[in-house]
């Protein structure tokens, strides 16, 4: 094994939440606009990501300002509504973690690495899974974005990937995605990269491995 530390996307990479076109969390997303007076199935699927924060922090502000809304108050309420429908998808057993996800944690847990989740998924969203599957074990640390002034600092910026840098401390590092963003943080964070296309075949980036899930990795790396 090359690496020191192994840090993980979670959404698409650990867990499969991206089911059903992840319809789940729109719906959670337009609830939380209907709570503030607006007729959310009017709403483009594009704004909704913008309402997520999917964009960062400023497209966040010009949508809100789009619809007279304010941004700080509306994006706290779509990240604590689309965290119960996360929490409710995972109660009712519609979430899990990948086979594959959990044989690469049991693969790397007894070696001296350090292990890390940097999400783009709100704080909570991130200690809700780790809590609710007892991956806390695997973890010395892990992530998710903090709070609506931290949307700055999400994926593709590399400052979280940084951070997980810093506090685990072992180089060098890898950083495992399955979106575009996660490769350019990781390229941004000077790190390697493995992009899992679960989801996002024929993205047009340059990781340092692309595979088709993490047994696979596992195998290139030399762990399985």
């Amino acid at each position: 094994m090359r690496y020191g530390s192994v840090i993980f996307d979670m959404d698409g990479v650990l867990l499969n939440s991206l089911v059903d076109d992840e319809r789940w969390k729109y719906d959670a997303v337009k609830q939380a606009l209907n709570e503030q007076g607006l007729e959310a199935d009017e709403v483009s699927r594009r704004d909704l990501r913008r309402f997520l924060g999917d964009f960062g922090r400023q497209e966040c502000i010009n949508v809100c300002d789009k619809y007279g809304l304010e941004p700080d108050r509306v994006w706290e309420l779509v990240a604590e509504t689309t965290n119960l429908a996360r929490i409710e998808k995972v109660k009712d057993g519609e979430f899990e973690i990948y086979d594959d996800a959990r044989g690469f944690l049991e693969a790397l847990h007894p070696r001296d690495l350090g292990l890390g989740v940097i999400s783009n998924a709100p704080e909570a969203a991130v200690k809700t899974t780790m809590q609710f599957f007892e991956m806390e074990h695997y973890f010395s640390y892990y992530r998710g974005v903090e709070s609506f002034e931290d949307l700055k600092k999400r994926k593709p910026h590399p400052k979280h990937l940084k951070i997980a840098q810093a506090e685990l401390k072992k180089s060098p590092f890898l950083y495992i995605g399955d979106e575009s963003s996660d490769i350019k943080a990781a390229e941004s964070a000077g790190m390697s990269s493995a992009l899992v296309e679960r989801n996002t075949v024929g993205e047009e980036i340059n990781p340092d491995f692309r595979v088709q899930n993490l047994k696979v990795l596992g195998r290139e790396l030399g762990v399985l």
